[in-house]
């Protein structure tokens, strides 16, 4: 009976002491976790809240098929699936000279970070779209033109050729050649295809150095906007809107566009940025200017651009 009230009592007093001593384990554990996760936390999120950004970039497009619609006095037709391509510069000092850098297709925005992930912005796309020399169905009616009256008849369906006279054409002869044309010669959005858009977007970082002034973030963003071009048109020979010529332009609020984006950005410095961004977005261009006679025309379509751009952020006041 005394053996057994010893053993009890030497269980209670291990019991007691491998409890104090798990308590005092688990008091440091949690106290080097708390350490551990406050460090962390001064280094999980690049602090953006509060900053303003702005960026300039050069891009590439891609353009889905599109009818175009033609009016004016004495005609109304339209030309189906046609296709178009972006007018990009070869890569040269025209990029960084003073006086040529904003010729190519070219991108800049201004932003501002409601809170450390989400952000708000405006800007310009200043894309190009040029048709090609192509055949294409037309139908509609031509009752007046400028090519000597050629074009004038109606058209149910007709194979035709357009784009003849476009940049974008060679010189080598086809058996296209042998159709009827002179209805659109020409057709480019060539001093832009300008997309003047808000844009809502949200940031995620995917990496930040010790240092925390260099971080590597994926983002995403929806936007719309206007679609201000100027297009040069050459329809049954009338004298176009926009004359490269003499240097007159045609910018006109043709339309309006949706867009959404993802993108990767690279900050380093803490306030420098460079950017990749991949945008799908959609454009309906009801009234673009044609001819000086007054002609409209009108088209939709969606396409696929890619940006790189290069950027500067800062937050002014107190950080």
């Amino acid at each position: 009976m005394k053996l057994l009230k010893l053993i009890s009592c030497l269980l209670l007093s291990l019991i007691t002491y491998y409890s104090e001593a798990q308590i005092r384990k688990d008091s440091v554990s949690a106290q080097i976790d708390r350490s551990v996760i406050i460090n962390l936390e001064t280094r999980q999120l690049f602090k953006r809240k509060g900053r303003f950004f702005f960026y300039w970039g050069y891009n590439r497009e891609a353009f889905t098929k599109s009818n175009i619609h033609f009016k004016g006095d004495g005609y109304d037709f339209t030309i189906n699936n046609i296709t178009a391509k972006d007018q990009p510069e070869a890569v040269s000092n025209t990029y960084i000279k003073y006086n040529t850098f904003s010729v190519p297709q070219y991108n800049y925005r201004l932003g501002y970070f409601l809170n450390d992930k989400t952000f708000i912005s405006v800007g310009e796309d200043h894309m190009k779209y040029s048709i090609d020399k192509q055949t294409t169905l037309m139908s509609g009616s031509i009752t007046k033109d400028n090519n000597g009256g050629k074009n004038i008849g109606n058209y149910n369906n007709t194979e035709v050729l357009v784009g003849e006279g476009s940049e974008n054409s060679g010189n080598r002869a086809t058996i296209a050649d042998s159709l009827k044309s002179g209805f659109v010669s020409s057709f480019e959005h060539c001093d832009g295809l300008n997309d003047v858009t808000i844009e809502l977007g949200r940031i995620e970082q995917l990496w930040i150095s010790k240092n925390g002034k260099h971080v590597l973030s994926a983002l995403g963003a929806i936007g719309g906007g206007v679609v201000v071009p100027d297009s040069d048109v050459d329809v049954l020979g009338y004298a176009p809107k926009h004359d490269m010529e003499t240097g007159k332009k045609s910018y006109h609020l043709a339309g309006y566009s949706g867009s959404a984006l993802v993108g990767l950005e690279f900050t380093f410095f803490k306030n420098f940025f460079l950017q990749g961004r991949l945008k799908a977005g959609y454009i309906n261009l009801p009234d673009i200017l044609t001819t000086v006679e007054g002609g409209r025309a009108s088209q939709h379509f969606s396409f696929l651009e890619s940006m790189l751009v290069v950027g500067y952020s800062y937050k002014f006041g107190k950080k």
